[in-house]
């Protein structure tokens, strides 16, 4: 298993754990205040791990010439914000399953067209692929929360 796959794995068991408790948290307060504050948590982390390793820098420099990549923040903001409203609404699995379902598409969209990163062509075998999971998306999110 490459390190690849594993930072994947626990991203996306992060995901799941960080939405958990963004569904909570915004059912206590207004879902943007939610993500503001769950983003000064970030933020500190942050701040945190470039004063504890400096030899990971603090490119400026960097923002300098791709200022657009401050955009992933505010994309960011609108994330945890759509996450806290929906899981109330719909239930963790199943607003997982949408967001899941909804990168998969984009990013293919996204590497299709080379319009964020490198471009990818599109390869049958993974559409199929992409399409069974956007059909698991549909089962599971149809059948909404059951009540415990």
């Amino acid at each position: 298993m490459t390190i690849a796959v594993l930072a994947a794995l626990l991203a996306g068991t992060l995901i799941a754990i960080q939405s958990a408790i963004i569904g909570v948290f915004g059912e206590n307060l207004n879902p943007f205040v939610a993500a503001v504050w769950v983003h000064v948590g970030g933020l500190a982390f942050g701040v945190l791990g470039v004063l504890v390793a400096p030899r990971l820098g603090f490119e400026l420099a960097a923002v300098r010439q791709a200022p657009w990549g401050l955009l992933a923040g505010v994309a960011g903001m609108l994330l945890v914000t759509g996450i806290a409203v929906a899981v109330g609404g719909l239930g963790l699995a199943s607003t997982l399953a949408i967001v899941t379902g909804m990168q998969l598409v984009v990013g293919f969209a996204l590497e299709a067209t080379g319009l964020i990163g490198r471009a990818v062509a599109l390869d049958p075998v993974r559409v199929v692929g992409a399409l069974l999971i956007v059909a698991g998306v549909y089962v599971v999110a149809s059948r909404g929360p059951v009540p415990a």
